[in-house]
């Protein structure tokens, strides 16, 4: 198997945080994985991980349980950060320990990547104000209480940090991911692989 760059992913993972908001990205970016080791791949392809506040086993709004393989503490170590929203969303971005290493995270260059109300985790960390950004329609007002102007849009980036719209948009965020660090051609190839 040739040398590749190998982009850590973790999906920040919390209680009753929205499945959708999580899985989407994570089936693009894990997908590059696949068509690494069958050759359709070439450079780069993404590994993924789980990290969170509370270690063990956690419990989605929808029942799925997800295993926490890493502490918050080490968020800061990776190169994307895709971040759920969901019914826990409020509490999520309350606690510190998030808070704090979604901002290491972005100084050491990671690229954030929220669907949903995963937004406002991000604008709680103060990376949107003063930017655009989506979220899920029933929520995407309240940006503007975090000095952030909400637009109806299904994707929207300013540099490094995603924001995309309700559950469904997770997939697109995944597909913004994979054409920001792997380019165009490899974006293609995922979009090929997974029928998008």
């Amino acid at each position: 198997m040739p040398m590749a760059r190998i982009y850590k992913a973790a999906g920040l993972v919390f209680p009753e945080l929205e499945e959708l908001d999580l899985i989407g990205a994570w089936e693009i970016l894990g997908s590059t994985r696949r068509l690494f080791r069958d050759g359709v791949l070439k450079d780069a392809y993404f590994e993924l991980e789980t990290c969170g506040a509370e270690q063990g086993i956690v419990k989605c709004c929808h029942d799925l349980k997800i295993v926490v393989e890493k502490p918050i503490s080490e968020l800061p170590k990776y190169d994307v950060v895709l971040i759920p929203g969901g019914p826990g969303r409020a509490e999520a971005q309350k606690d510190s320990r998030i808070i704090g290493a979604i901002k290491k995270a972005h100084e050491k260059g990671a690229v954030l990547a929220s669907v949903c109300t995963g937004a406002f985790i991000v604008a709680q960390a103060g990376l949107l104000e003063g930017k655009k950004a989506t979220s899920y329609h029933a929520f995407m007002g309240k940006l503007a209480d975090y000095g952030v102007t909400p637009v109806n849009e299904r994707l929207v980036v300013n540099g490094r940090v995603i924001t995309g719209a309700g559950p469904p948009a997770s997939v697109d965020v995944g597909m913004k991911v994979v054409e920001m660090l792997l380019g165009p051609e490899a974006l293609q190839k995922v979009k090929d692989w997974v029928t998008y």
